[in-house]
C-alpha cells in the first residue's frame, strides 16, 4: 500500500534560543541605543562536551547525506506519545532537556548550526505514524504511515525518565537514542505541527508589540557586532548557558552565517502577533552586499521571547 509524502522546500530557519532559569533582562526599548559588548576582547570559553546520545545516518536526495548525534526527547501535551527529534550537530542537550521550553529551544539552536534533523512521536505500542526530516534552509519531508511499513522503532518505551531505542527506515536509514524525557512547562510544537501549518501553540498569549521590536532589535545589534554572547543574553539565556553553549565545538564559525542574516540598516517592518507567535520583516544588506527582506519569527516562552526563525527572501 502507497505511504503518503508531503514535501516543501521551505526557507524558514530556526535561530537563538532560551535556556537556564530566571527572567531574562530587560530589552531596550524599540530604537533605543544598546550597548554591545565587545566579542574581540573576551576570552574563549572552556570547551563544552558530553557523551553523543544520538548515533546514525539519514540520506535523502532533497536533504542530503548527514550523521545524528544529538536531540531531545519529550511528553507531548496531547498525549499521542513521546517526541523524539534529533539533530546533525550538537545542540547542547543536557541544557535543552532541562529547559521549559525544550522543543522551541532546541529548534532555535539548530538554526545556530544549520543542523539536519529527524522526528517521530513514539505511542504506546512503540509506532510512530509519520516520519519527518530536513533541513534548515532547504529540503523538508513529512511521511505518513498508511501501511506501507516503510520504518520501524525498536524501544522499550519510558523507564526511568528516560527513553532509548532506534528508528530503522527502509530507505533513508538508521538512528539509535538515549535520552531523557522532558516534561515541558509550556506548550511546544513539533516539526510535524509546522508542517502541517501549525507553527504556533495556540494557547500561549501573543507577544507585546513593542517587546517584539525590542528583542528583535537587540538581537540584530549583537549579531552584527559578532557577539554571540550578546545575541544569547539578549534573549534571556542564564549565564552559565551562554557560557555552555559557547563553548559547543565549531559554534563560533555557524555564529558567523547567523550574523550574516541580519542587515543594514534592518530597520523592522510590519510587525504582526497573534496567540503563541510573534512577526517582523527587515530588508537591507549582508556582509556581500547582497540585497533581502527576511521575516524574523519568535515564540513566547513563560516571560521570555525566543527567535525561532528566519525566512530569507533575496531581493
Amino acid at each position: 500500500m502507497p505511504r503518503s509524502r508531503t514535501r516543501t522546500a521551505l526557507n524558514l530557519t530556526v535561530a537563538a534560543a532560551l535556556f537556564g532559569c530566571g527572567s531574562p533582562p530587560s530589552p531596550p526599548a524599540p530604537g533605543a541605543s544598546a550597548a554591545v559588548p565587545s566579542a574581540e576582547a573576551e576570552a574563549p570559553p572552556a570547551a563544552y562536551t558530553y557523551p553523543a546520545p544520538v548515533s546514525g545516518h539519514l540520506e535523502e536526495i532533497n536533504t542530503g547525506s548527514f550523521d545524528l548525534v544529538d536531540g531531545i526527547a519529550w511528553a507531548a501535551a496531547d498525549g499521542s506519545g513521546t517526541v523524539v527529534w534529533v539533530a546533525s550537530e550538537p545542540i547542547a542537550s543536557p541544557v535543552v532537556a532541562a529547559s521549559t521550553c525544550p522543543m522551541t529551544e532546541a529548534r532555535a539552536l539548530a538554526v545556530l548550526r544549520n543542523a539536519r534533523w529527524a522526528e517521530v512521536t513514539i505511542d504506546g505500542g512503540g509506532r510512530s505514524d509519520y516520519f519527518s526530516y530536513g533541513t534548515i534552509f532547504a529540503g523538508q519531508s513529512r511521511e505518513s504511515e498508511v501501511g506501507g511499513g516503510y520504518w520501524r522503532i525498536e524501544t522499550g518505551g519510558v523507564r526511568d525518565g528516560r527513553i532509548a531505542g532506534k528508528v530503522r527506515h527502509k530507505e533513508r536509514g538508521t538512528f539509535e537514542f538515549d535520552l531523557p524525557v522532558s516534561r515541558p512547562a509550556v506548550s511546544q510544537v513539533t516539526e510535524s505541527d509546522r508542517m502541517q501549518g501549525r507553527r504556533a501553540a495556540a494557547d500561549l498569549p501573543a507577544p507585546a508589540e513593542a517587546r517584539l521590536l525590542a528583542t528583535y532589535e537587540a538581537i540584530r545589534k549583537a549579531a552584527r557586532a559578532g557577539d554571540l554572547r550578546g545575541v544569547l543574553e539578549a534573549q534571556g539565556f542564564a549565564a552559565d548557558a551562554v557560557n555552555k553553549i559557547r563553548g559547543l565545538a565549531g559554534i563560533q564559525a555557524d555564529f558567523a552565517a547567523f550574523a550574516d542574516r541580519f542587515f543594514e540598516p534592518g530597520t523592522p517592518e510590519e510587525p504582526s502577533v497573534d496567540a503563541g507567535y510573534g512577526g517582523v520583516g527587515a530588508r537591507g544588506s549582508n556582509a556581500k552586499g547582497e540585497a533581502f527582506f527576511n521575516w524574523y519569527e519568535f515564540a513566547p516562552c513563560g516571560d521570555r521571547l525566543i527567535l525561532t526563525s528566519i525566512g530569507l527572501n533575496p531581493q
